[in-house]
């Protein structure tokens, strides 16, 4: 009975070091080795002088399973004058030296085997290469082979016993160690003739090397994942066979691919557009190399536009920043961000107002021409099949007077204020016509008055001193308005909120307040540098336009940080 366990132990313990096909998948030391076979890589056990061939041990384990030791057997030869092993040639490695049999053994512990090899006189009448005339692209190896036909109308391999010569080692080298005989590496492009030598007997072919040639494609992105209703740039780097690497991107044999076009589209180039929420695979191709990288599109579905002005009166040649909010979906939570610059604006009578996209999330509506009284003309917001309209009146009263305010500002250094300007007409209506003037100051070296874009009339203190601010709308020119900068000493920067948890897909504002030595704290919001350390997690909306704004896009926690004269202040954002 306990010899009957005792083999059942050792059939379970030498199976689970096997694989199906009986071979072990690891050594096996609780198995016994019970005998051992001795294999030639030539069909017959005969050798000519000078040549060798590779013997093989084959361990055989209490007849459970089979494999190969030749690294861990003992070989000797009972003659050394006819054959010996040849050191440094692998294990096995036999060579045959004068004619005559010699008895070889191979063993491992008390388990041994003999081999009988015979080594002949015959004499090498021919000899042959392979692969004939071979083609490889630069980076490439190219394995050759050299057989040889003996005068007992034998053959034999010969690659181990050769010498192997290139005939141009700028072009390819030819391996003629004993680790690496016939073993071509390729240098540069060109031709260069490989040459295998035995006992008298040669034989040549031409290697030619081609430039390198694309392997493989490795596809990225800053932004593994993404809102719907945003872009994402892909990359894409090719490997060659030369192991170098070149960006292939815009290549025009480069072939992008979306395996979701529902998801998101790609051009060429590597531009995506994410339209709906969900996971595809961005795929580049050259022939028949191809390389991808699956890419998450989060932030909802896309169910309804809101625009900032529903109804718009504007004086003709004046202009209106235009908002659009989209309202998402995602099954569980609605969610809201702007999403401005990502919708196709419209207007009904292009000749009556130009709608033009100037940042992320800046969109400017120009009046142009004077409506018909009563019918206004229809700006449109659209994505998909989701629209949201507009009427626009356009009028062309002539201008009386323009006002700024506030009248006065006071400033620290390198903190921001804003001045706005409104014009009255002759037809007794006012409109802000911050966006269509002109800014100047009197001194920049004290404050210094942004002209452009949507920080038109936005002032940021320089040095301790006092200036004016000027206005000009059409022929008017206001008051100009006076901008004190008062010398203070920042203490800290603070943002609040100090954390939030962000629903992907909706967009939350934070502030951003410096603390002074004297005077009340500011707002430096919009003076600010904003950052986020992982855009994977948020992103910043529009760091011009609407500075502090984060969207969270993904899964995760990131650090928002502001940075402002010196301090810096972060806050934690959560995205469940």
């Amino acid at each position: 009975m306990n010899s009957l366990f005792r083999l059942l132990l050792i059939l379970i313990v030498a199976l689970s070091g096997c694989s199906g096909d009986k071979s072990p998948t690891r050594h096996n030391d609780f198995t016994p080795l019970t005998s051992i076979e001795i294999k030639a890589t030539t069909a017959t056990n005969q050798l000519a002088q000078g040549t060798s061939t590779r013997l093989t041990a084959v361990g055989n384990f209490s007849g459970l399973f089979t494999r190969d030791i030749s690294d861990e057997v003992v070989w000797t030869t009972a003659d050394q004058a006819k054959a010996d092993f040849v050191a440094g040639g692998g294990s096995g490695r036999i060579r045959g030296k004068a004619s005559g049999s010699v008895i070889l053994t191979a063993s491992k512990g008390a388990v041994s085997t003999q081999y009988t090899l015979t080594v002949s006189s015959a004499t090498i009448t021919g000899l042959t290469i392979s692969p004939t005339a071979p083609s490889v692209a630069k980076g490439l190896t190219a394995q050759f082979t050299a057989n040889g036909s003996f005068s007992d109308a034998t053959t034999q391999d010969l690659t181990f016993d050769a010498a192997w010569t290139s005939s141009d080692t700028t072009v390819a080298t030819i391996g003629d160690t004993l680790a690496s005989k016939g073993l071509a590496q390729t240098v540069a492009a060109g031709s260069t003739t490989i040459t295998a030598s035995f006992n008298g007997a040669s034989n040549s072919t031409v290697l030619t090397v081609t430039v390198p040639v694309l392997q493989s494609i490795a596809v990225t992105s800053t932004t593994p994942a993404a809102l719907s209703l945003s872009t994402a740039t892909f990359t894409a780097t090719g490997t060659y066979t030369d192991k170098s690497t070149v960006p292939i991107t815009s290549l025009a044999t480069t072939n992008w691919s979306s395996s979701q076009t529902g998801v998101a589209t790609i051009a060429s180039g590597g531009a995506a557009k994410t339209l709906s929420q969900g996971t595809t695979t961005i795929t580049a191709a050259v022939g028949s190399i191809s390389g991808f990288m699956n890419f998450k599109v989060t932030g909802g579905n896309l169910t309804g536009i809101t625009l900032s002005a529903p109804n718009v009166t504007l004086v003709k040649d004046t202009s209106i920043r235009m908002t659009a909010t989209g309202t998402f979906s995602n099954g569980s939570a609605i969610l809201s961000r702007d999403i401005s610059g990502v919708v196709d604006w419209t207007v009904t009578d292009a000749t009556k107002a130009v709608v033009t996209v100037a940042g992320t999330n800046l969109v400017w509506l120009k009046a142009s021409a004077v409506t018909v009284a009563g019918v206004p003309t229809t700006v449109t917001a659209k994505s998909g099949s989701v629209t949201a309209t507009a009427n626009l009146t356009v009028t062309n009263p002539s201008p009386l007077s323009i006002a700024m305010s506030p009248t006065t500002l006071e400033l620290y250094s390198e903190t921001g204020g804003r001045f706005t300007l409104a014009a009255t007409y002759n037809d007794g209506t006012t409109q802000d016509v911050t966006a269509d003037s002109s800014w100047s100051s009197n001194d920049t070296a004290k404050a210094k008055v942004s002209d452009s874009g949507g920080t038109k009339g936005r002032v940021s203190g320089v040095t301790a001193g006092s200036t004016t601010i000027s206005a000009t709308y059409g022929s008017l020119t206001a008051v100009k308005n006076t901008v004190t900068v008062v010398a203070r000493t920042l203490q800290s920067l603070a943002i609040s909120p100090a954390s939030a948890t962000i629903s992907s897909g909706n967009q939350v504002t934070f502030t951003a307040t410096a603390s002074y030595n004297l005077g009340p704290k500011k707002d430096v919001t919009e003076d600010a540098t904003w950052t986020l350390d992982k855009t994977s997690v948020a992103i910043l909306a529009d760091t011009t336009n609407q500075p502090g704004q984060v969207v969270a896009v993904d899964g995760g926690s990131a650090t928002l940080t502001a940075t402002f004269g010196g301090k810096s202040a972060t806050a934690t954002i959560t995205v469940p």
